[in-house]
């Protein structure tokens, strides 16, 4: 009801607690809080919480341990590989990887190992958050989604190279038109460690010849000069440790091989079905690349690569945050579906639930 006031009509103000009317609620602005909380404040807080219980449980990057103990092993002149003979020798805690990584962590052996995993634990969130600013995502929201990662997360934790492969992988994406760039991002992945093989043959595919050809000899010969640098120590038994590790863990992993176990198939052809779906995979990019379609035959080259992989743990498939910025530079469902990869916790020992669902 309005008030006459010498000679006006004021009307009356809504009455509020502050004496401003409210701005009314529309569904755009809950959609944009929801993203602010869910993209923005939610992945700093997983963030922060993860560095917490990593310091808190004495498990700060407990993968890098054994790249900080190689290092150290190098620095003495001692080789980083376990002896084959020492029956005390635990393959799983052992290096096995090509001495490239143990030499690049040489460096951080200056820090405490506590420090220099939480300096590399930092380095792996900057990663995860390079990978889609390479591939072209510019939409912020993608960004805060790939920290809710579970294999993400579980990456950074362990601090494993598979984020800094995703990177190389993005990179040889980013670069894919340019000879050294794409061959020198494709040959650091090979050096570090192999899964990433299959963008060689993305890259002879896509009538990147020189590239592919390229790719493999900078691996190659970075390969050779860090074993050179070490006095080829553990080069002859290199290959018996692979197999050991792999007949040692390959059942923990997260692998079509062992689902089919777990679904009762026999293991001659668990492996037959295996090795003919990550092939079939290839086959198709490579199909896909002839014909000049590179984004798909470069998704199908990363899922052959995680496919045609006999270990496979939760955090490689970090890997995928490639595929989805590049098949989605925009927020969309494929960004989100990762996020029910939380049913799979663990890095090893999965149940054939687990094993299944990722």
């Amino acid at each position: 009801e309005a008030q006459r006031r010498g000679g006006c009509v004021i009307p009356e103000a809504s009455p509020t607690t502050s004496g401003v009317v409210g701005r009314p609620v529309t569904l755009s602005r809950v959609l944009r809080l929801a993203s602010v909380v869910f993209c923005g404040a939610l992945p700093l807080f997983v963030v922060v919480a993860l560095f917490a219980e990593a310091i808190r449980e004495d498990a700060v990057a407990f993968d890098f341990r054994v790249f900080y103990e190689a290092a150290e092993a190098v620095l003495r002149g001692e080789t980083p590989y376990q002896s084959l003979d020492d029956p005390t020798a635990d393959v799983r805690r052992g290096y096995v990887y090509p001495p490239l990584t143990a030499i690049g962590a040489i460096p951080l052996t200056v820090l405490s190992p506590e420090v220099a995993g939480l300096l590399v634990m930092t380095v792996l969130v900057g990663a995860a958050l390079a990978i889609p600013f390479v591939v072209g995502v510019r939409d912020w929201r993608c960004y805060g989604l790939v920290l809710l990662w579970p294999p993400v997360v579980s990456a950074i934790q362990t601090g494993s190279v598979t984020i800094l492969l995703g990177l190389g992988a993005a990179l040889t994406w980013r670069f894919r038109d340019r000879l050294l760039g794409s061959s020198a991002s494709a040959g650091a992945t090979l050096a570090v460690k192999l899964i990433l093989w299959p963008l060689v043959v993305w890259l002879a595919a896509t009538r990147r010849v020189a590239a592919a050809a390229l790719s493999c000899l900078i691996g190659v010969a970075a390969v050779l000069v860090a074993w050179v640098s070490i006095g080829f120590a553990g080069l002859a038994e290199y290959p018996v440790i692979l197999r050991r590790l792999q007949g040692e863990i390959e059942l923990d992993s997260y692998t079509a091989y062992v689902a089919l176990l777990d679904a009762g198939a026999p293991s001659s052809v668990a492996r037959v079905i295996w090795l003919t779906l990550g092939l079939g995979l290839l086959a198709a990019a490579v199909v896909l690349g002839r014909r000049g379609d590179d984004r798909a035959a470069f998704i199908l080259t990363i899922a052959a690569a995680l496919a045609l992989t006999p270990i496979v743990w939760l955090h490689y498939f970090a890997l995928l945050v490639v595929v989805v910025a590049v098949a989605r530079p925009r927020l969309g469902l494929v960004w989100f579906i990762p996020l029910a990869m939380f049913v799979t916790p663990g890095s090893g020992s999965p149940t054939p639930f687990e094993t299944s669902a990722t």
